[in-house]
């Protein structure tokens, strides 16, 4: 009886010390984070507050508020001549991340903001971490649409056309490696829509802050 609970005891003992690692592990991804004011040609002041974490297969956790006083936000797209006042304020929630070494691209939704045509649409975040000199960081950021709905082609010939709902992987008939994308692919902006060299950082006249990547090890 004494050596079964020893045995038991042990078992538990190795099982407590596991538990730490484990958790560790699931905490050992990607991070992104920073705070950071900037200016462009025309000297007006941006603001930028972040911090995403890295959930797993390309999913992210976090948030981004950005602010930008001298934009002017068009409310009806169909009528750009129907301006409102400058200054646009969005927040959005992240759902997707990439990093590579000292970059990171984050996406998100917009679900706040001071011009409501934009709450709903995706936003990109490119950072790139060149070290404790703030300056020296760089960021790059786009916003698009969400992909229209409520329109399904079909065949007008056939009742039962089904076509638009089909799916299938493509992949390269001469490399057997080829693991293929998914069809249709999905239209929905995310951190994968675009390659990196696509991106181009625009040009400071001031920058401040601190813009941090940590990549998993």
């Amino acid at each position: 009886m004494k050596s079964i609970i020893g045995i038991f005891m042990v078992a538990l003992l190795l099982v407590c010390l596991a538990l730490p690692g484990l958790v560790l592990a699931d905490a050992e991804g990607s991070t992104a984070s920073g705070s950071f004011k900037f200016a462009l040609e025309d000297g007006e002041i941006r603001f930028l507050e972040f911090k995403a974490s890295e959930l797993g297969e390309g999913q992210a956790a976090g948030e981004m508020t950005f602010s930008d006083p001298v934009a002017i936000p068009v409310d009806n797209p169909d009528d750009p001549r129907e301006k409102m006042s400058p200054g646009v304020l969005v927040r959005a929630k992240f759902d997707c991340m990439q990093t590579s070494k000292n970059t990171a691209i984050i996406g998100g939704e917009i679900f706040d903001s001071n011009v409501p045509n934009a709450i709903g649409l995706r936003v990109l975040l490119l950072i790139e971490d060149n070290g404790l000199d703030g300056a020296r960081d760089r960021l790059s950021w786009g916003i698009y649409q969400q992909p229209a709905t409520g329109w399904i082609p079909s065949d007008a010939e056939l009742d039962d056309d089904k076509g638009a709902f089909l799916t299938w992987w493509a992949t390269d008939a001469e490399r057997r490696d080829d693991v293929g994308i998914p069809m249709p692919p999905n239209r929905v902006v995310q951190c994968k829509s675009f390659p990196l060299e696509s991106y181009e950082f625009p040009q400071f006249k001031y920058g401040g802050g601190d813009l941090q990547v940590q990549e998993s090890r």
